[in-house]
C-alpha cells in the first residue's frame, strides 16, 4: 500500500547551484547526498517536513554524471524541472507487482537500489498521464520516511 509522498524528482544541470536556490530561498537543508552511479546521477536529498506516519517528504535533486543517463536524456530533451514523483512504500516488490497486474508497465523486472539504499522502481509515464512515477521502500537502515 503506497503511504505518502516520498519525494518529488528535480533534473538539474548544476546540483550545487540548485541546492543554493533552495536553501537560500526556502530554506531547505540537504539532509543526504550521494553518487548512483548505476542511475548515473549526483544527488542531493532535502528534507521538507516529517509526516505523521513518522516518514518524511523530501525534494530530490538529480544531476546526471553522465549525457546517457535517463535524467541526462530526459534533461537534453526538457531542461530543468520536475522529473518525476515517488511514493514510499513498505513492500515495493508486491506493490509494484499488484500495478502491473492493473496494466501498467513497471520498468524494472526487479527492484534496483536508489538513495539512502532503498529498493527502487519506476511505472512508465504514458500509463500513469504523462507522469514518471518511482515506488520506493525504504533501507531496514535507513531513517524513518526514506
Amino acid at each position: 500500500m503506497l503511504t505518502r509522498i516520498d519525494h518529488i524528482g528535480i533534473a538539474c544541470f548544476d546540483l550545487d547551484r540548485t541546492v543554493e536556490f533552495y536553501r537560500a530561498t526556502y530554506g531547505f537543508e540537504v539532509f543526504h547526498s550521494e553518487i548512483n552511479e548505476e542511475q548515473g546521477v549526483r544527488e542531493a536529498m532535502l528534507r521538507i517536513n516529517e509526516t505523521s506516519d513518522g516518514g518524511a517528504s523530501y525534494l530530490q535533486l538529480l544531476e546526471p554524471t553522465r549525457e546517457d543517463s535517463a535524467v541526462g536524456k530526459w534533461l537534453a530533451k526538457n531542461g530543468e524541472g520536475v522529473h518525476h514523483i515517488a511514493f514510499g512504500t513498505a513492500d515495493v516488490d508486491s506493490d509494484a507487482a499488484d500495478i502491473r497486474d492493473k496494466g501498467v508497465r513497471v520498468l524494472y523486472d526487479e527492484p534496483r537500489t536508489g538513495s539512502m539504499g532503498s529498493r527502487i522502481t519506476f511505472l512508465h509515464p504514458k500509463d500513469c498521464h504523462g507522469v514518471l512515477t518511482e515506488l520506493v521502500t525504504a533501507a531496514p537502515s535507513a531513517p524513518a520516511g526514506h
